[in-house]
């Protein structure tokens, strides 16, 4: 069966953290094989598994292939804990397990930086909501993807936003301003969302006319107003899309049915990253944007920590022909 090789967070972190760039460019090329292959998800795209717990618990389970760099794999997600295993596209044979619960985070950034860029590599402004664990790295993601656009962080909780500022590093935390989040939403070009929240709380009405509305979250962010405005829809996965998050709460809400998404699309991502400049000239208007993460790109992080640990002869290796 050959070696497997196991990646802990902290080897992970060892091997990413300052693979920014690379980063960028191995999601960049996952999309891009996405825009060219089509299809390259598990069926379904993902798998839920409810547990028999005391509280309300479930676990994830989300394939995808990446052939262009000899890769696949699933990611597997449990309670507090994120794990992706790769094999070998061609023959099967595992590869290794990466830890994800910091990679998983740094994916979701990158990919969230790159939708934007794509579609307007010209932003000045940029709102970011979101003061977690995934929105640090969203915001230095943006900050990597836009060196000169300024980044309002919109919340709710000035002093947890300094707190999350000064947390950041200073090429990010120095361009970036704390604002209330309708006034930070009415003065971006751009607005992020990567929250917990149980309800809606952004109003369409609220973006300005070429503005991008981000919806990268599980959870209900903006509001049908926001559907109602948007010219233009950019998806990554429509069914995991129909599972949680903006477009999942208006299906259940609002009435809004499938026929109605599948006429709004103007793209999937894939497409986009073939060609940003058609995009950049179609999206003239309002333009949601439902990026909520595809296991291709997870698969791609992982590899990428893999062939730099293997680089780095760090992570542990276990012949599986003898344990």
């Amino acid at each position: 069966m050959g070696e497997l090789r196991i990646l802990s967070e902290q080897t992970v972190k060892r091997c990413m953290g300052e693979a920014i760039d690379a980063s960028f460019e191995v999601c960049a090329e996952a999309y891009r094989y996405y825009g060219q292959v089509g299809s390259v998800l598990s069926e379904p795209s993902s798998l839920y598994l409810q547990l028999p717990s005391d509280k309300p618990k479930k676990c994830r389970l989300k394939g995808a292939h990446f052939g262009d760099i000899g890769i696949a794999g699933f990611r597997l997600a449990s309670p507090g804990s994120y794990f992706t295993w790769v094999v070998n596209s061609q023959s099967g044979q595992p590869e290794g397990l990466v830890a994800e619960n910091w990679l998983h985070r740094r994916r979701t950034a990158v990919t969230g930086a790159l939708t934007l860029r794509w579609l307007r590599p010209d932003l000045r402004v940029i709102t970011l909501i979101g003061a977690g664990k995934i929105g640090f790295e969203c915001a230095i993601a943006l900050g990597h993807a836009f060196p000169d656009a300024s980044i309002i962080l919109g919340c709710r909780d000035e002093g947890r936003g300094e707190l999350f500022r000064d947390s950041l590093p200073w090429s990010v935390s120095s361009r970036m301003n704390i604002q209330a989040i309708e006034p930070a939403v009415r003065s971006s070009e751009a607005v992020l969302t990567i929250t917990k929240a149980s309800t809606a709380f952004i109003q369409g009405d609220w973006l300005r006319d070429r503005a991008i509305a981000l919806s990268m979250g599980g959870v209900p962010e903006f509001d049908f107003t926001t559907w109602q405005r948007s010219q233009h829809l950019i998806l990554d996965d429509l069914d995991y899309a129909l599972k949680q998050g903006d477009l999942h709460h208006w299906v259940k809400s609002n009435g809004l049915d499938i026929d109605q998404i599948q006429a709004r699309t103007t793209a999937l991502i894939g497409e986009v990253a073939l060609n940003p400049e058609k995009y950049q000239s179609i999206c003239s208007g309002v333009t949601l944007a439902v990026i909520q993460g595809m296991a291709v790109c997870d698969v791609a992080m992982a590899g990428l920590a893999l062939e730099r640990a293997t680089a780095l002869n760090v992570g542990r290796v276990i012949d599986l022909d003898s344990c």
